[in-house]
């Protein structure tokens, strides 16, 4: 069942052509990192500003690989029935690989770790109820803005109307299936902008996934060597983008070089100032889409906790992990996309 779940909650998420984020408001928002303040700091001023307008308070565990947290993201942004519970309370998210330590220490006896985690609390900051996001109801917009409104009331979450009435469920699932299909609808895979001449030059490069499975994405390492399907790899490293803690891609040298990047489904990366030297003659950008990367005959695997929006802001900053030298390297393509390089 939770296999199924995760799914569905995979099928929810928003896939815009505009990579935006989440819209934040006064009353669903991030508490993020300020200067020296703590966690305990922040969530105290966030809570004497929350009592002063009598609005009550849920925190809400998250970070940016947990599907169902985005789904609930989705609904405070976009549904009707969640923004007016929310219109008399706060929704408040800590993400816990920003807050890495703070975040798991900040209530004894309440596991954060899995998620997403809401914490009902009162003006002093001590827990009043605690759930899983789940126990929600993610089904159904009318059964979150009711258990939404049950914990900012110290409540404990009902039963959503649906739970033990399978072909109901049923239903659901194929409704949300069929709107995600509608929402990838037009949105390009490949996005690519430049920025500065010769030398200088770098380019924006935004990836969309718009299939359900993970997949991993090849980009050339020089625009002007496009990727062939036959590689022959002299060495290769898996590297981390420093500014996140999940980033990890893999770099292959060879003819012709290139990188792989791993992309969740439905989500996508947007990589900024990406130093890619060359030009493509035809004008266009090509990468390939996988349904397979193997290295000396071992299929990589994508990290379990991938990013579902992954933003870098300064893709030349990386940390090297493993790495090796000649390698048969092997992939089955899903499809080709290309984009004018402008």
């Amino acid at each position: 069942m939770l296999t199924r779940l995760i799914i569905v909650l995979t099928l929810l998420m928003p896939t815009s052509a505009a990579f935006a984020a989440h819209k934040e408001t006064r009353h669903a928002h991030y508490l993020h990192r300020k200067g020296p303040q703590s966690l305990r700091d922040l969530l105290h001023a966030e809570l004497s500003d929350a009592k002063g307008k009598h609005e009550p308070v849920v925190l809400m565990f998250t970070a940016d690989w947990c599907s169902p947290c985005k789904a609930i993201k989705e609904l405070a942004e976009a549904s009707g029935a969640v923004r007016k519970v929310l219109d008399k309370g706060r929704l408040v998210y800590i993400d816990v690989d920003e807050w890495r330590g703070p975040a798991q220490s900040l209530f004894q006896g309440i596991d954060v770790s899995k998620l997403p985690t809401l914490v009902s609390v009162d003006f002093d900051g001590r827990a009043q109820r605690n759930c899983f996001g789940t126990d929600l109801g993610l089904l159904s917009e009318d059964a979150v803005a009711t258990n939404l409104q049950r914990m900012l009331n110290g409540q404990a979450p009902e039963k959503p109307f649906y739970a033990d009435k399978p072909d109901v469920e049923k239903q659901l699932i194929l409704h949300q299936a069929q709107a995600q299909g509608l929402k990838g609808k037009g949105v390009p895979t490949l996005e690519v902008t430049a920025t500065g001449t010769g030398a200088a030059r770098k380019l924006k490069l935004v990836i969309h996934n718009n299939d359900g499975p993970r997949r991993w994405f090849l980009i050339p390492a020089n625009a002007g060597v496009p990727l062939t399907e036959t590689v022959r790899v002299t060495s290769w490293k898996a590297l981390r983008w420093t500014e996140h803690v999940r980033a990890d891609y893999l770099q292959f040298d060879g003819a012709p070089g290139f990188y792989a990047v791993p992309v969740a489904g439905y989500g996508g990366v947007e990589l900024d100032a990406w130093p890619l030297p060359g030009t493509p003659k035809s004008g266009e950008l090509v990468v390939y889409e996988l349904d397979r990367l193997s290295v000396d005959g071992q299929d990589q695997q994508f990290q379990q906790k991938l990013p579902y929006e992954l933003r870098i802001e300064h893709p030349e900053q990386t940390a090297a992990g493993r790495a090796g030298g000649v390698a048969k390297v092997e992939f089955k393509v899903h499809a080709k996309h290309s984009a004018k390089v402008r």
